[in-house]
């Protein structure tokens, strides 16, 4: 069997993941935030910005990285595909 060419929709995975991880690292900042040696080390991050932009700013990203990745091996793979075999 080979993979010759991966799909873009699998990208989609990277982007939930990335909105789910960035919405939690938020909801930390939020809770940290409480705290006078965190704001004075890393500043003051309002929710908007921990709730919202981060996770999308980060979904964008992980998603053009990822469709840049998956170009790249689809170009790649036509020439050198990814293959293995099973025995029976």
């Amino acid at each position: 069997m080979e993979l010759k060419r991966i799909s873009y929709k699998s990208a989609i995975f990277f982007v939930v993941v990335a909105v789910v991880l960035y919405f939690f690292v938020g909801i930390l900042q939020i809770l940290l935030g409480r705290d006078p040696a965190y704001v004075a080390k890393y500043g003051i991050v309002s929710p908007l910005q921990a709730l919202v932009y981060a996770p999308i700013l980060g979904a964008v990203i992980s998603y053009l990285f990822t469709v840049m990745m998956i170009f790249i091996y689809n170009i790649v793979a036509v020439k050198y595909p990814i293959s293995w075999t099973v025995k029976k």
